[in-house]
């Protein structure tokens, strides 16, 4: 139901609304802790920075950072960033024409569906999203890698 890129953006800012404080993250850190290749990321952030849910900085302290607090970005938010929203009022099995008055076999199941799932997306905040990620074991944690990555570095 999402694409690559909102697939990709989801995670990341998962991870960036798990992230203490206004600390800048660059490409590279989200990327190898996610498993997801830097370059297509670098694309999704930079986009979403201009769209206006993330800021972004140039150089070696830079990167990105929410632009709004975890609690007022939906994962609606993030999806309509990416992809054409519109492509889920289409029907579901290609009819040109399908509405509630002209229906195809499938298209008040896919109403209902459709519904339901939108208003999950625009119900559901980072913020719900980074609490459930906390709960899980094992899971990635952004600040884990970074301070790794920072011992690392340091002992050379």
């Amino acid at each position: 139901m999402f694409s690559q890129a909102s697939e990709y953006a989801l995670r990341a800012l998962t991870e960036l609304a798990r992230t203490p404080g206004d600390d800048w993250i660059l490409t590279g850190q989200l990327a190898d802790a996610l498993d997801i290749p830097v370059h297509y990321l670098a694309k999704v952030l930079q986009t979403l920075a201009r769209r206006g849910l993330l800021e972004s900085q140039r150089g070696r302290q830079g990167g990105f950072r929410l632009a709004q607090p975890a609690e007022s970005i939906t994962a609606y938010d993030v999806v309509r960033a990416l992809d054409d929203v519109k492509a889920l009022e289409s029907c579901i099995m290609g009819e040109t024409e399908c509405g509630d008055d002209v229906a195809c076999p499938l298209h008040k199941l896919w109403k209902s569906v459709r519904e339901r799932f939108v208003k999950v997306l625009q119900t559901t905040t980072l913020r719900d999203l980074a609490d459930f990620q906390d709960k899980r074991p094992d899971s990635v944690r952004l600040a884990a890698v970074r301070d790794n990555l920072r011992r690392r570095f340091s002992d050379h």
